[in-house]
């Protein structure tokens, strides 16, 4: 787990009863808000659950919800059950934790609601969620939003100096500003900052994998903005040109790819 997500979860002792966890910065909040709930059931239940994912986390104190992989969102019939798990009366702590709060849609969360408002203090709803924008705006008053700071340059680039991987100075620059790229393994992470560099100094984008090539433009326009002081005009026409790109990779009925990297290697000529 990166530094910065860890000492964010050492400050999450004092979840409050209704809690949405949120990323900054397109940062993936998965795998912290399981810990958090981890930990949270752990406490109430007083064992140890540490070596145990959530879905094998079997107690009458906790329901885990997420999407099917098959499904495109979390249906209202798959809504019942974890509403039942609400409205049972309890002696004790007991937490619905959804993970993937962007998966449910309005009317799911309209059901949701009235059980979540009946429910006391001792009932804890924590909702993850990688798009806060997705959760209505009638859920989003009633519980206690929670994000995840993004880290400082400071922080990034200290993180990566004390790696036993090799990055280049534009590469940890890059990293420095866009944290959420670290969310893979560090060695993964190198192998493309590496495959990016050869890409740039080649003058030639060699991939067939569109990820691959917007991941690549984002380096680009990075690098570009970097120069804008000193070449003004034609940073900011190139930086134009990029955008554009970056743009027409994430459109639906998009540019081929070989058309994109044709436009992508014009721009390396001045990047």
């Amino acid at each position: 787990m990166l530094p910065w997500n860890k000492k964010f979860l050492e400050h999450q002792d004092n979840i409050k009863p209704k809690t949405i966890l949120s990323g900054s910065d397109g940062q993936d909040i998965k795998e912290v808000a399981r810990e958090i709930a981890k930990a949270f059931i752990t406490r109430i239940d007083g064992k140890d659950y540490k070596n145990l994912e959530l879905e094998n986390i079997a107690s009458h104190n906790f329901y885990f919800l997420k999407k099917d992989p098959e499904k495109n969102n979390i249906p209202i019939a798959e809504l019942r059950e974890p509403k039942d798990f609400l409205s049972l009366s309890s002696t004790g702590k007991k937490l619905l934790f959804i993970q993937g709060g962007e998966d449910i849609r309005i009317d799911g969360y309209n059901s949701l609601l009235k059980v979540a408002e009946d429910s006391g203090d001792q009932t804890f709803i924590i909702i993850s969620t990688n798009n806060l924008s997705s959760i209505p705006s009638t859920i989003k008053s009633r519980f206690h939003i929670s994000r995840i700071p993004k880290p400082s340059i400071e922080e990034v680039k200290g993180f990566l100096s004390t790696s036993n991987q090799s990055f280049s100075a534009s590469a940890i620059g890059f990293l420095s500003e866009n944290p959420k790229e670290l969310e893979s393994s560090l060695v993964d992470v190198a192998k493309k900052m590496e495959k990016y560099d050869s890409f740039l100094n080649g003058r030639d984008i060699n991939s067939k994998d569109r990820e691959e090539i917007s991941g690549f433009t984002d380096y680009l326009i990075y690098l570009q903005k970097l120069k804008i002081d000193s070449k003004t005009k034609i940073s900011l026409k190139n930086l134009s040109k990029l955008m554009d790109i970056k743009k027409s990779i994430n459109l639906p009925n998009n540019l081929s790819l070989d058309v994109i990297k044709l436009r992508i290697n014009s721009c390396l000529e001045v990047v």
